[in-house]
């Protein structure tokens, strides 16, 4: 029997298409020995086809092929952890399109062993910047300060992250609590510093994000975005840190209902954006989509907190 991977590879997916294939191309054609990591995908319940033939697609790198019913990324990930064979796990999307040396550049922090996080850089990919939803969301460039060594919690997005397998595990994995949009990886990353894992940011660790999204498919994942933060913040205890972070402490909420969920503001909004995407005025519709996705934020953050008779957390 061969001797098991260094890093296992976890890509959950779901009706993937062809990016999927795309990424996994990207994954075979890495610079690091292919002996040294292994390709596991989740097939999280798909119904197009696309993981149809995945291990049998030819190939130095190995790729295993795990099948469950839909139950969301966090359930995936955490099945695919529990298949893998690597000391370490690399998490990444179906529409992550890795860099040749991503896996080398991830290998190289895990080779010195200990409990260990390692954050990559992701871009978004130039050829999904064809609409003006696409052009004006992605407009200012991501000027936020990660320190290479004890990178905030904050910054942890498991769509380009490694991890000690044993420190994965010995916190449990990914909360399936959250089974919307957003926020178990940021939630992962605060239970693994907390039990003294050390985590890094890995610039060399490169991969471009290849999604063409839409306003009307990112809002309904934006009021999920919400209920998960109203989630996030009960479960570690209501900390004012976190309230603030996720913009749903009570000092926060007069303010957030008077802009995003009274309307006045948003009916101007919506009267604006048509014109501004017929002109292509970007700076105006990136301000105007922000609004519309924050007024989806905020309708899953209020309907969380009202489940339990009040709109106070």
């Amino acid at each position: 029997m061969s001797s098991p991977p260094e890093i296992s590879v976890i890509i959950p997916a779901y009706n993937g298409g062809w990016v999927l294939h795309r990424a996994l191309g990207a994954l075979r054609a890495q610079d690091a020995d292919p002996n040294r990591y292994e390709v596991v995908v989740v097939d999280d319940g798909s119904t197009d086809g696309s993981v149809d033939g995945l291990e049998a697609g030819g190939g130095s790198v190995p790729i295993r092929v795990v099948r469950q019913a839909n139950q969301g990324r966090a359930a995936a990930r955490n099945r695919g952890a529990a298949e893998a064979r690597g000391r370490a796990l690399l998490f990444l999307d179906a529409d992550i399109w890795a860099m040749p040396g991503l896996v080398s550049a991830h290998l190289a922090h895990h080779a010195g062993g200990g409990a260990l996080g390692v954050q990559g850089r992701s871009l978004q990919h130039p050829d999904s910047l064809k609409t003006v939803f696409m052009r004006a969301t992605n407009l200012m460039p991501d000027v936020t300060i990660r320190r290479r060594h004890a990178l905030s919690p904050m910054h942890i997005i498991t769509r380009n992250f490694s991890v000690t397998a044993a420190a994965f595990r010995s916190v449990g994995g990914f909360d399936e609590g959250f089974v919307g949009y957003g926020w178990e990886d940021i939630e992962l990353g605060l239970r693994l510093q907390r039990v003294g894992v050390s985590l890094r940011y890995e610039p060399a660790a490169l991969v471009y994000h290849h999604h063409i999204q839409t306003l009307d498919a990112l809002i309904p994942k934006l009021r999920q975005s919400g209920e998960g933060a109203v989630y996030f913040w009960r479960k570690h205890g209501r900390p004012a840190y976190l309230g603030l972070f996720l913009e749903i402490h009570p000092a926060l909420l007069p303010l957030k209902w008077l802009v995003y969920r009274t309307g006045v503001i948003t009916r101007l909004i919506e009267a604006v954006l048509p014109w501004a995407e017929g002109h292509s005025v970007l700076p105006l519709c990136s301000e105007c989509y922000n609004h519309l996705l924050w007024r989806a934020y905020y309708e899953g953050v209020f309907e969380a907190m009202s489940r339990r008779g009040s709109v106070k957390p």
